[in-house]
Protein backbone atom coordinates (compact mmCIF):
# COMPACT_ATOMS: atom_id res chain seq x y z
CA UNK A 1 0.00 0.00 0.00
CA UNK A 2 2.85 2.55 0.94
CA UNK A 3 4.18 1.89 -2.42
CA UNK A 4 1.14 2.58 -4.32
CA UNK A 5 0.38 5.91 -2.47
CA UNK A 6 4.33 6.60 -3.61
CA UNK A 7 3.50 5.91 -7.12
CA UNK A 8 -0.03 7.75 -6.90
CA UNK A 9 2.05 10.66 -5.20
CA UNK A 10 5.30 10.73 -8.21
CA UNK A 11 2.10 10.67 -11.08
CA UNK A 12 0.97 14.06 -9.14
CA UNK A 13 4.03 15.54 -9.56
CA UNK A 14 4.24 18.20 -13.03
CA UNK A 15 7.48 17.07 -14.57
CA UNK A 16 7.62 20.13 -17.12
CA UNK A 17 9.11 17.48 -19.76
CA UNK A 18 8.21 20.11 -22.62
CA UNK A 19 10.36 22.95 -20.66
CA UNK A 20 12.85 20.54 -20.43
CA UNK A 21 13.24 19.68 -24.21
CA UNK A 22 17.17 20.63 -24.59
CA UNK A 23 17.79 17.88 -21.48
CA UNK A 24 15.57 15.58 -23.39
CA UNK A 25 17.45 16.07 -26.28
CA UNK A 26 21.27 15.89 -24.91
CA UNK A 27 20.52 12.48 -23.60
CA UNK A 28 20.24 10.42 -27.02
CA UNK A 29 22.97 13.21 -28.30
CA UNK A 30 25.45 11.50 -25.28
CA UNK A 31 24.93 8.13 -26.38
CA UNK A 32 25.28 8.66 -30.39
CA UNK A 33 28.31 10.75 -29.49
CA UNK A 34 29.34 7.99 -27.31
CA UNK A 35 28.83 5.39 -29.91
CA UNK A 36 30.87 7.21 -32.38
CA UNK A 37 33.75 6.88 -30.44
CA UNK A 38 33.21 3.58 -29.56
CA UNK A 39 32.71 3.04 -33.41
CA UNK A 40 36.22 4.75 -33.97
CA UNK A 41 37.98 2.74 -31.83
CA UNK A 42 36.78 -0.44 -32.82
CA UNK A 43 37.65 0.86 -36.62
CA UNK A 44 41.48 1.31 -35.20
CA UNK A 45 41.45 -1.68 -32.66
CA UNK A 46 39.90 -4.37 -34.28
CA UNK A 47 39.64 -2.87 -38.12
CA UNK A 48 36.22 -2.81 -38.54
CA UNK A 49 33.46 -0.36 -37.15
CA UNK A 50 29.83 -1.88 -37.14
CA UNK A 51 30.18 -5.60 -36.05
CA UNK A 52 28.16 -6.71 -39.02
CA UNK A 53 27.78 -10.52 -39.44
CA UNK A 54 28.24 -12.41 -42.69
CA UNK A 55 23.65 -11.64 -43.38
CA UNK A 56 25.56 -8.64 -44.49
CA UNK A 57 29.42 -8.80 -45.48
CA UNK A 58 29.06 -12.56 -46.76
CA UNK A 59 31.67 -14.72 -45.18
CA UNK A 60 32.40 -18.83 -45.47
CA UNK A 61 30.37 -21.58 -43.26
CA UNK A 62 30.65 -25.37 -42.61
CA UNK A 63 28.57 -27.87 -41.76
CA UNK A 64 29.46 -30.50 -38.90
CA UNK A 65 27.10 -33.44 -40.23
CA UNK A 66 26.95 -35.29 -36.84
CA UNK A 67 23.40 -37.61 -37.55
CA UNK A 68 21.81 -38.81 -34.69
CA UNK A 69 24.48 -38.23 -32.01
CA UNK A 70 23.28 -34.53 -31.96
CA UNK A 71 20.36 -34.40 -29.20
CA UNK A 72 19.52 -31.61 -26.54
CA UNK A 73 21.85 -32.56 -24.33
CA UNK A 74 25.18 -33.21 -26.78
CA UNK A 75 24.33 -29.97 -28.82
CA UNK A 76 25.88 -27.34 -26.12
CA UNK A 77 29.10 -30.35 -25.85
CA UNK A 78 29.46 -29.89 -29.56
CA UNK A 79 28.71 -26.10 -29.55
CA UNK A 80 31.48 -25.85 -26.77
CA UNK A 81 34.29 -27.91 -28.89
CA UNK A 82 33.64 -25.71 -32.33
CA UNK A 83 34.18 -22.60 -30.19
CA UNK A 84 37.82 -24.14 -29.06
CA UNK A 85 38.32 -25.36 -32.92
CA UNK A 86 37.49 -22.14 -34.17
CA UNK A 87 39.49 -19.76 -31.04
CA UNK A 88 43.13 -21.44 -32.32
CA UNK A 89 43.07 -22.91 -35.91
CA UNK A 90 46.71 -23.55 -36.95
CA UNK A 91 47.59 -23.95 -41.10
CA UNK A 92 50.07 -25.57 -43.04
CA UNK A 93 51.75 -22.57 -42.86
CA UNK A 94 53.11 -22.47 -39.48
CA UNK A 95 50.54 -19.37 -38.74
CA UNK A 96 47.44 -19.64 -35.95
CA UNK A 97 44.53 -17.91 -36.64
CA UNK A 98 41.59 -17.06 -34.50
CA UNK A 99 38.44 -17.01 -36.59
CA UNK A 100 35.31 -15.38 -35.13
CA UNK A 101 32.00 -16.95 -35.59
CA UNK A 102 29.20 -15.22 -36.70
CA UNK A 103 26.46 -15.27 -35.21
CA UNK A 104 25.13 -18.43 -33.51
CA UNK A 105 26.01 -21.84 -34.64
CA UNK A 106 22.60 -23.29 -36.40
CA UNK A 107 21.31 -26.75 -35.55
CA UNK A 108 19.65 -27.93 -39.54
CA UNK A 109 17.33 -31.31 -39.70
CA UNK A 110 17.08 -34.39 -37.26
CA UNK A 111 17.99 -37.89 -36.99
CA UNK A 112 20.23 -38.97 -39.78
CA UNK A 113 20.16 -35.88 -41.40
CA UNK A 114 21.05 -33.30 -38.01
CA UNK A 115 23.98 -31.00 -38.47
CA UNK A 116 25.49 -27.78 -37.05
CA UNK A 117 26.35 -25.09 -39.78
CA UNK A 118 28.78 -22.41 -38.74
CA UNK A 119 29.37 -19.02 -40.48
CA UNK A 120 32.49 -17.25 -40.38
CA UNK A 121 33.60 -14.15 -41.96
CA UNK A 122 37.15 -13.47 -43.39
CA UNK A 123 40.12 -12.30 -40.68
CA UNK A 124 40.79 -8.75 -41.28
CA UNK A 125 43.92 -8.36 -43.23
CA UNK A 126 43.57 -12.20 -44.38
CA UNK A 127 43.65 -12.40 -47.85
CA UNK A 128 40.64 -14.43 -49.75
CA UNK A 129 43.01 -16.64 -51.66
CA UNK A 130 44.91 -17.23 -48.01
CA UNK A 131 41.41 -18.27 -46.44
CA UNK A 132 40.76 -20.58 -49.63
CA UNK A 133 44.46 -22.26 -49.53
CA UNK A 134 45.24 -22.37 -45.97
CA UNK A 135 42.31 -21.50 -43.56
CA UNK A 136 39.20 -22.96 -44.74
CA UNK A 137 41.42 -26.36 -44.97
CA UNK A 138 42.85 -26.12 -41.73
CA UNK A 139 39.33 -25.32 -39.94
CA UNK A 140 37.90 -28.14 -41.35
CA UNK A 141 40.52 -30.63 -40.31
CA UNK A 142 40.73 -29.40 -36.92
CA UNK A 143 37.20 -30.16 -37.03
CA UNK A 144 37.21 -33.80 -37.92
CA UNK A 145 40.06 -34.24 -35.36
CA UNK A 146 38.43 -32.58 -32.58
CA UNK A 147 34.75 -33.51 -32.89
CA UNK A 148 34.29 -36.22 -34.89
CA UNK A 149 37.24 -38.15 -33.05
CA UNK A 150 37.35 -39.19 -29.62
CA UNK A 151 39.67 -37.29 -28.00
CA UNK A 152 41.54 -38.55 -24.99
CA UNK A 153 43.00 -36.58 -22.16
CA UNK A 154 46.95 -37.69 -21.45
CA UNK A 155 49.05 -37.25 -18.74
CA UNK A 156 52.50 -38.41 -18.48
CA UNK A 157 54.07 -40.05 -15.11
CA UNK A 158 58.02 -41.25 -16.28
CA UNK A 159 57.68 -43.11 -18.69
CA UNK A 160 54.61 -43.89 -18.51
CA UNK A 161 51.69 -42.13 -21.08
CA UNK A 162 47.90 -42.73 -19.74
CA UNK A 163 45.70 -41.61 -22.79
CA UNK A 164 42.32 -41.65 -21.06
CA UNK A 165 38.64 -41.45 -23.24
CA UNK A 166 34.96 -40.86 -22.88
CA UNK A 167 34.76 -44.33 -24.10
CA UNK A 168 35.75 -47.82 -23.17
CA UNK A 169 37.76 -48.72 -25.96
CA UNK A 170 37.30 -52.38 -27.55
CA UNK A 171 40.40 -54.26 -27.70
CA UNK A 172 39.18 -57.44 -29.28
CA UNK A 173 40.17 -58.07 -32.82
CA UNK A 174 42.90 -57.60 -35.24
CA UNK A 175 41.11 -53.86 -36.05
CA UNK A 176 40.11 -53.41 -33.06
CA UNK A 177 39.95 -49.85 -31.73
CA UNK A 178 43.05 -50.28 -29.77
CA UNK A 179 45.20 -52.00 -32.50
CA UNK A 180 44.26 -48.85 -35.03
CA UNK A 181 45.33 -46.64 -31.96
CA UNK A 182 48.98 -48.36 -31.55
CA UNK A 183 49.44 -48.53 -35.17
CA UNK A 184 48.69 -45.00 -35.52
CA UNK A 185 50.82 -43.94 -32.85
CA UNK A 186 54.12 -45.66 -33.23
CA UNK A 187 53.47 -44.50 -37.19
CA UNK A 188 53.31 -40.92 -35.50
CA UNK A 189 56.48 -41.47 -32.96
CA UNK A 190 58.98 -40.51 -35.53
CA UNK A 191 57.92 -37.59 -36.26
CA UNK A 192 56.70 -36.80 -32.13
CA UNK A 193 60.35 -37.70 -31.34
CA UNK A 194 62.30 -35.55 -33.67
CA UNK A 195 59.97 -32.38 -33.67
CA UNK A 196 59.51 -32.29 -29.55
CA UNK A 197 63.22 -33.45 -28.94
CA UNK A 198 61.75 -36.57 -26.91
CA UNK A 199 62.97 -40.09 -26.63
CA UNK A 200 59.99 -42.47 -26.36
CA UNK A 201 60.82 -45.74 -27.26
CA UNK A 202 57.57 -48.43 -27.60
CA UNK A 203 56.36 -51.17 -29.24
CA UNK A 204 52.73 -52.39 -30.09
CA UNK A 205 53.63 -54.76 -27.31
CA UNK A 206 54.07 -52.10 -24.81
CA UNK A 207 50.78 -50.57 -25.62
CA UNK A 208 47.76 -51.85 -23.51
CA UNK A 209 44.35 -50.93 -21.57
CA UNK A 210 44.33 -50.48 -18.00
CA UNK A 211 42.38 -53.43 -16.60
CA UNK A 212 41.25 -51.77 -13.96
CA UNK A 213 39.45 -48.99 -16.17
CA UNK A 214 39.04 -50.03 -20.06
CA UNK A 215 39.11 -46.09 -20.82
CA UNK A 216 42.45 -45.57 -20.36
CA UNK A 217 45.20 -46.77 -22.84
CA UNK A 218 48.87 -47.12 -20.88
CA UNK A 219 52.06 -46.81 -22.77
CA UNK A 220 55.07 -47.86 -21.69
CA UNK A 221 58.49 -46.45 -22.84
CA UNK A 222 61.78 -47.47 -22.27
CA UNK A 223 63.10 -44.46 -21.41
CA UNK A 224 61.46 -41.29 -19.26
CA UNK A 225 59.37 -38.57 -21.07
CA UNK A 226 59.47 -34.85 -20.81
CA UNK A 227 56.07 -33.64 -19.57
CA UNK A 228 55.50 -30.58 -21.62
CA UNK A 229 52.32 -29.21 -23.10
CA UNK A 230 53.86 -29.51 -26.65
CA UNK A 231 55.08 -33.06 -26.59
CA UNK A 232 50.84 -33.66 -24.88
CA UNK A 233 49.16 -32.22 -28.00
CA UNK A 234 51.23 -33.70 -29.88
CA UNK A 235 50.26 -37.35 -28.27
CA UNK A 236 47.29 -36.51 -27.87
CA UNK A 237 46.80 -35.70 -32.10
CA UNK A 238 48.20 -38.85 -32.51
CA UNK A 239 46.42 -40.80 -30.37
CA UNK A 240 42.69 -39.32 -31.79
CA UNK A 241 40.80 -42.11 -32.50
CA UNK A 242 39.01 -42.02 -35.37
CA UNK A 243 34.85 -43.11 -35.34
CA UNK A 244 33.74 -43.96 -38.74
CA UNK A 245 29.77 -43.49 -37.17
CA UNK A 246 30.46 -39.85 -36.10
CA UNK A 247 29.62 -37.70 -39.00
CA UNK A 248 31.78 -35.46 -41.56
CA UNK A 249 33.07 -31.90 -42.15
CA UNK A 250 31.70 -30.22 -45.24
CA UNK A 251 32.38 -26.63 -46.75
CA UNK A 252 34.45 -24.04 -45.58
CA UNK A 253 33.00 -22.66 -49.21
CA UNK A 254 32.30 -18.76 -49.70
CA UNK A 255 28.58 -17.52 -48.58
CA UNK A 256 27.71 -14.45 -50.45
CA UNK A 257 25.61 -11.50 -49.39
CA UNK A 258 23.38 -11.26 -51.72
CA UNK A 259 20.50 -12.36 -49.97
CA UNK A 260 21.22 -10.20 -47.37
CA UNK A 261 21.64 -7.61 -49.32
CA UNK A 262 18.03 -7.81 -51.00
CA UNK A 263 16.77 -8.41 -47.38
CA UNK A 264 18.35 -5.05 -46.43
CA UNK A 265 17.08 -3.82 -49.03
CA UNK A 266 13.80 -4.73 -48.37
CA UNK A 267 13.47 -3.69 -44.83
CA UNK A 268 13.94 0.03 -45.51
CA UNK A 269 11.54 -0.18 -48.17
CA UNK A 270 9.14 -1.86 -45.21
CA UNK A 271 10.42 0.99 -43.46
CA UNK A 272 9.83 3.85 -45.44
CA UNK A 273 6.83 2.91 -46.74
CA UNK A 274 5.53 2.18 -42.54
CA UNK A 275 7.00 5.60 -41.56
CA UNK A 276 4.98 7.23 -44.84
CA UNK A 277 1.31 5.59 -43.96
CA UNK A 278 2.21 6.40 -40.03
CA UNK A 279 3.09 9.59 -40.98
CA UNK A 280 -0.40 10.22 -43.32
CA UNK A 281 -3.01 8.33 -40.49
CA UNK A 282 -2.13 10.60 -37.56
CA UNK A 283 -1.46 13.81 -39.68
CA UNK A 284 -5.38 13.19 -40.75
CA UNK A 285 -6.13 12.08 -37.20
CA UNK A 286 -4.61 14.41 -35.21
CA UNK A 287 -2.14 17.04 -36.61
CA UNK A 288 1.00 16.89 -39.25
CA UNK A 289 3.02 18.34 -36.45
CA UNK A 290 1.75 14.83 -34.63
CA UNK A 291 2.85 12.77 -37.39
CA UNK A 292 6.41 14.71 -37.99
CA UNK A 293 7.03 14.43 -33.84
CA UNK A 294 5.94 10.68 -34.27
CA UNK A 295 7.98 9.96 -36.93
CA UNK A 296 10.77 11.51 -35.33
CA UNK A 297 10.80 9.92 -32.56
CA UNK A 298 10.75 6.45 -34.34
CA UNK A 299 13.96 7.65 -35.87
CA UNK A 300 15.40 8.20 -32.51
CA UNK A 301 14.58 4.58 -31.61
CA UNK A 302 16.10 3.74 -34.77
CA UNK A 303 19.71 5.81 -34.34
CA UNK A 304 19.98 4.53 -30.38
CA UNK A 305 19.36 1.14 -31.43
CA UNK A 306 22.16 0.93 -34.14
CA UNK A 307 24.00 3.22 -30.96
CA UNK A 308 24.02 0.81 -28.44
CA UNK A 309 25.37 -1.81 -30.63
CA UNK A 310 28.32 0.09 -31.75
CA UNK A 311 29.00 0.67 -27.52
CA UNK A 312 28.49 -3.28 -26.92
CA UNK A 313 29.70 -4.69 -30.35
CA UNK A 314 27.19 -6.92 -30.98
CA UNK A 315 26.73 -8.45 -34.21
CA UNK A 316 24.34 -6.67 -36.79
CA UNK A 317 22.82 -9.49 -38.33
CA UNK A 318 18.89 -10.19 -40.24
CA UNK A 319 17.63 -10.93 -36.35
CA UNK A 320 18.44 -7.36 -35.34
CA UNK A 321 16.50 -6.10 -38.19
CA UNK A 322 13.31 -8.16 -37.17
CA UNK A 323 14.24 -6.40 -33.43
CA UNK A 324 13.99 -2.95 -35.16
CA UNK A 325 10.77 -3.24 -37.17
CA UNK A 326 9.42 -5.02 -34.15
CA UNK A 327 10.24 -1.65 -31.46
CA UNK A 328 9.17 0.48 -34.36
CA UNK A 329 5.40 -0.65 -34.00
CA UNK A 330 5.71 -0.82 -30.21
CA UNK A 331 6.93 2.66 -29.88
CA UNK A 332 4.48 3.91 -32.56
CA UNK A 333 2.06 2.78 -30.39
CA UNK A 334 2.54 4.52 -27.45
CA UNK A 335 3.08 7.64 -29.13
CA UNK A 336 -0.35 7.30 -30.33
CA UNK A 337 -1.95 6.87 -27.44
CA UNK A 338 0.04 10.36 -25.72
CA UNK A 339 -1.50 12.31 -29.14
CA UNK A 340 -4.36 11.24 -28.78
CA UNK A 341 -4.57 12.54 -24.91
CA UNK A 342 -3.44 15.96 -26.78
CA UNK A 343 -6.01 16.21 -28.84
CA UNK A 344 -8.62 15.56 -26.15
CA UNK A 345 -6.95 18.42 -23.79
CA UNK A 346 -6.74 20.73 -26.99
CA UNK A 347 -10.78 20.46 -26.99
CA UNK A 348 -10.82 21.33 -23.06
CA UNK A 349 -12.07 24.67 -22.07
CA UNK A 350 -8.74 25.40 -20.49
CA UNK A 351 -6.64 24.88 -23.93
CA UNK A 352 -6.75 28.56 -24.87
CA UNK A 353 -5.26 29.51 -21.89
CA UNK A 354 -2.20 26.75 -22.17
CA UNK A 355 0.82 26.92 -23.94
CA UNK A 356 1.58 24.19 -25.82
CA UNK A 357 4.60 22.64 -23.69
CA UNK A 358 1.41 22.95 -20.70
CA UNK A 359 -0.87 20.62 -23.06
CA UNK A 360 2.29 18.54 -23.41
CA UNK A 361 3.01 18.15 -19.88
CA UNK A 362 -0.39 17.48 -18.94
CA UNK A 363 -1.15 14.61 -22.12
CA UNK A 364 2.08 13.03 -21.13
CA UNK A 365 1.15 13.02 -16.91
CA UNK A 366 -2.32 11.40 -18.20
CA UNK A 367 -0.86 8.38 -19.76
CA UNK A 368 2.42 7.86 -17.62
CA UNK A 369 1.56 5.71 -15.51
CA UNK A 370 -0.42 3.47 -18.66
CA UNK A 371 3.03 4.13 -20.43
CA UNK A 372 5.40 3.01 -17.76
CA UNK A 373 2.72 -0.49 -16.64
CA UNK A 374 2.70 -1.38 -20.07
CA UNK A 375 6.53 -1.01 -20.71
CA UNK A 376 7.82 -3.10 -17.36
CA UNK A 377 5.06 -6.28 -18.12
CA UNK A 378 6.57 -6.32 -21.68
CA UNK A 379 10.22 -5.87 -20.33
CA UNK A 380 9.58 -8.58 -17.65
CA UNK A 381 8.30 -11.38 -20.25
CA UNK A 382 11.20 -10.34 -22.86
CA UNK A 383 14.10 -10.64 -19.76
CA UNK A 384 12.72 -14.29 -19.26
CA UNK A 385 12.78 -14.95 -22.31
CA UNK A 386 16.26 -13.70 -22.67
CA UNK A 387 17.77 -15.66 -19.51
CA UNK A 388 15.91 -18.94 -19.95
CA UNK A 389 15.62 -18.92 -23.77
CA UNK A 390 18.30 -20.37 -26.34
CA UNK A 391 20.94 -18.11 -27.90
CA UNK A 392 19.41 -17.45 -31.44
CA UNK A 393 16.33 -15.87 -28.92
CA UNK A 394 19.01 -14.13 -26.78
CA UNK A 395 20.74 -12.25 -29.35
CA UNK A 396 17.21 -11.29 -30.81
CA UNK A 397 16.37 -9.85 -26.64
CA UNK A 398 19.10 -7.71 -26.44
CA UNK A 399 18.25 -5.36 -29.48
CA UNK A 400 14.29 -5.88 -28.29
CA UNK A 401 15.25 -4.96 -24.32
CA UNK A 402 17.15 -1.53 -25.41
CA UNK A 403 14.44 -0.60 -27.79
CA UNK A 404 11.36 -0.56 -25.38
CA UNK A 405 13.26 1.63 -23.06
CA UNK A 406 14.10 3.89 -26.27
CA UNK A 407 10.95 3.87 -27.29
CA UNK A 408 9.03 4.47 -24.25
CA UNK A 409 12.15 7.09 -23.71
CA UNK A 410 11.00 8.78 -26.55
CA UNK A 411 7.00 8.10 -26.48
CA UNK A 412 7.10 10.38 -23.34
CA UNK A 413 9.87 12.75 -23.70
CA UNK A 414 10.83 13.00 -27.37
CA UNK A 415 7.72 12.97 -29.07
CA UNK A 416 5.58 15.62 -26.99
CA UNK A 417 8.55 17.71 -26.71
CA UNK A 418 8.85 18.07 -30.32
CA UNK A 419 5.26 18.94 -30.53
CA UNK A 420 5.36 21.50 -28.58
CA UNK A 421 8.19 22.94 -30.04
CA UNK A 422 6.92 22.68 -33.81
CA UNK A 423 3.42 24.72 -32.07
CA UNK A 424 5.74 27.78 -30.61
CA UNK A 425 7.49 27.54 -33.97
CA UNK A 426 4.06 27.60 -35.63
CA UNK A 427 3.18 30.00 -33.61
CA UNK A 428 5.85 32.71 -34.17
CA UNK A 429 5.49 32.24 -38.04
CA UNK A 430 2.09 33.16 -37.75
CA UNK A 431 3.15 36.41 -36.11
CA UNK A 432 5.96 37.11 -38.23
CA UNK A 433 3.62 36.79 -41.32
CA UNK A 434 1.16 38.98 -39.49
CA UNK A 435 -1.15 36.08 -39.55
CA UNK A 436 -4.50 35.67 -37.47
CA UNK A 437 -3.68 32.93 -34.63
CA UNK A 438 -5.45 29.93 -35.41
CA UNK A 439 -8.93 29.55 -33.57
CA UNK A 440 -8.63 26.07 -32.03
CA UNK A 441 -11.53 26.31 -30.07
CA UNK A 442 -13.72 27.08 -33.09
CA UNK A 443 -12.19 24.31 -34.95
CA UNK A 444 -12.43 21.91 -32.08
CA UNK A 445 -16.52 22.59 -31.47
CA UNK A 446 -16.98 22.39 -35.42
CA UNK A 447 -15.36 18.76 -35.20
CA UNK A 448 -17.14 17.96 -31.82
CA UNK A 449 -20.55 19.03 -33.58
CA UNK A 450 -20.01 16.25 -36.18
CA UNK A 451 -22.00 12.91 -35.85
CA UNK A 452 -18.58 10.99 -37.24
CA UNK A 453 -16.47 12.64 -33.97
CA UNK A 454 -19.17 11.78 -31.59
CA UNK A 455 -17.56 8.49 -30.88
CA UNK A 456 -14.20 9.29 -31.57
Amino acid sequence: MKFQDKLNNLMENDFHIAEKRKVVFAIPLAIVVLAAIMLIIFRFTLGTAFNLGTDFTGGYSVDVKLGNKLTDSTKQTYFDQIEEVFASVRAENGKTYKVSISGTMQVQGSGDTASIRVKYSQINGVSENEMSTYVNPAIVSALENRVLNKVPTVKISGNTITATFDEVVNDSGENSPLAVLSTAFIEALPDINSKHNANITVTADSISLNPENKKQVIIESSTAISSSSALKSAIVSALNMPDKFSGSVTGGDMVGATVSTELLFTAIIAVVLALMFMLSYIGLRFQISSGLACILALFHDIVIMFAFMAICHIEINSTFIAALITILGYSINNSIIIFDRVRENMRSLNAKSMTPEAVANKSVKDTLLRSINTTITTLIMILMVAIIGVSDIRIFAFPIIIGLISGTFSSICIAPSLWALFQRVSAKNRANFNLPPVDKTRKQKQKASKPSEIGA
